[in-house]
């Protein structure tokens, strides 16, 4: 008997929960962020709001991929990639926000970006490519 599939099985379920932990801790920071924030003018507390924002939706990102790769195994990672993207258009959008410090730093999250599409590119491809083949 293999027990590998009800080992990631359970592996899996533990990581869920815990990014539902991390999802509900950020939004509790977030609203004690607001707080903070209330007297440091507008502009701060945007920035702040769009920042807790972004992370949350990388947090819901892998959430989703955790969740794929326990139910319907591998085709997960194509939720990784979406949530890399993501994390790293918020770095970029913070980076522009508080201003920008190191244009090199900034050109290698634009290369890293590109190789995430890139991926993401493929891994779209591949799955349409398995669904055609799957119902024909």
């Amino acid at each position: 008997m293999d027990v590998t599939p009800i080992i990631i099985k359970v592996f899996g379920y533990i990581i869920e929960a815990l990014l539902v932990f991390s999802i509900i801790l950020d939004v509790g920071y977030a609203i004690y962020d607001i707080y903070l924030m209330r007297m440091d003018g507008l502009e701060a507390l945007s920035y702040s709001l769009v920042e807790n924002a972004f992370f949350a939706l990388v947090l819901l990102e892998l959430y989703l991929g955790a969740h794929d790769f326990v139910v319907r195994s591998p085709s997960g990672l194509r939720h990784v990639v979406e949530a890399g993207l993501s994390y790293i258009i918020r770095e970029i959008i913070v980076d522009i926000s508080t201003g920008i410090k190191d244009i090199f730093s900034l050109s290698a999250l634009a290369i890293v970006i590109v190789s995430l599409a890139v991926s993401l590119y493929f891994l779209s491809s591949t799955e349409k490519r398995r669904g055609e083949s799957g119902s024909g």
